[in-house]
Order: C-alpha cells, then structure tokens, then sequence
C-alpha cells in the first residue's frame, strides 16, 4: 500500500500530542479526527522502530505502547477498534494538524518532537468506546474494590505484624517484672531485719 500521508511531530505534552499530517497521495482524504487513525500514526515510529531514519530514537522497542500492546500480531484493525479509545480519548483537526488528547501520559512519550516520518493509516472509523488504559504496572498497584489491599498497605500491615509482641514476649516480659518484685521485696525484708538488729544492739 502507498502511503498517504507525511507526518511531523510538533509537540508533546503529557495529556496531549500535536501532528502535522499532509496528504502526500492524491487518493488520501482529510486526517481523520477519529481515535483509531490517531493511535495509527501514534504507533507508526514504534511500527518504524528498525527503519534508518529511526536509529537515534533507540528508546522505541522499551515504549509503553508497545508493552501494552503485545506487538504487532496483536495490534490489527479488529484489536485497534476495540481499544483506540482507551487510549486515545479526543481527537481535533485544525486543517493539516491533529491534536490527539490522551488517556495516560504514557501512550505518548516514546514520540519526540521533529520526529517525521510517511504512513499508510488511513480512516478506518471513530471506533468502539472503551475505558481508559493506564500502563500495566500502574494496575498493579491500584486496588479493584475499596476492602482490597494495595502493596503499599500491605507492607505497612506486615511491618506492623513483624513489630507486634508475641505471646511468647508478653509472658516472658511478665515473668521478668515479676522476678524483679520479688527480689526487691527480699532486699527491702533483709534491709528491715539489717535496721533492727542493729536497734537490738544500741539498745543492749
């Protein structure tokens, strides 16, 4: 397929992501401001990762998206409309310029500014609607219901459990104060029969 289109990053922010998208084929209409052409063309530098005018950007293979994703067996037209949303979710044209708004900053940050490169996306509809996605790490540190513990809580009740005082402890901390009393109710006996013999013996 030829491509259609040439395309220039012009921005990036954590929420959003700034295009230039020209048509560079006759047959190729208007970007479309859909969330599936938007995640095409955000995918297209992963997807160009090995060509030459890509070998500076060696950060592409480790990028979020492509975690995410699975690789390129999974990213087809059936998976991208199931889930474009869920990663993109706003898309605005402004003649040749596409501002594509994020669900996670994550989805974006493999792109630089200045990166260019040709693509055969093309509009394939707005998609299906979807959650919005956070990167697989971040889920796993978020609970699914308010009673479940996250490792950060978790760690906070084993740290208290490892600082709790065992039966064991508790008795033998008894045990000890005990010991202590009755050794000082013998020295205070033998202090009090020490006073009165000595009484004795001033008095004879």
């Amino acid at each position: 397929m030829p491509d259609l289109y040439a395309v220039r990053v012009l921005g990036v922010s954590r929420q959003a992501v700034r295009l230039s998208v020209a048509r560079v084929h006759p047959d190729a209409g208007k970007p479309a401001p859909h969330a599936v052409f938007a995640l095409m063309l955000i995918y297209d530098p992963i997807e160009k990762a090995e060509d030459a005018e890509f070998s500076n950007y060696r950060h592409l293979k480790d990028a979020a998206l492509v975690r995410e994703v699975g690789g390129r067996k999974v990213f087809t037209a059936e998976w991208m409309n199931a889930n474009a949303q869920a990663f993109v979710s706003k898309v605005t044209r402004s003649g040749p310029f596409l501002d594509i708004q994020l669900t996670h900053p994550a989805w974006g940050e493999h792109l630089r500014k200045r990166m260019a490169w040709q693509t055969t996306a093309h509009d394939v509809g707005p998609g299906l609607p979807a959650e919005p996605r956070v990167p697989a790490m971040e889920q796993a540190t978020v609970p699914r219901s308010p009673g479940e513990r996250t490792p950060k809580n978790v760690g906070a009740g084993a740290k208290k459990a490892a600082t709790a005082k065992s039966p064991a402890k508790k008795a033998a901390k008894v045990k000890k104060t005990a010991v202590k009393k009755t050794v000082a109710k013998k020295a205070a006996k033998v202090k009090s029969a020490a006073k009165k013999t000595a009484r004795a013996k001033q008095s004879g």
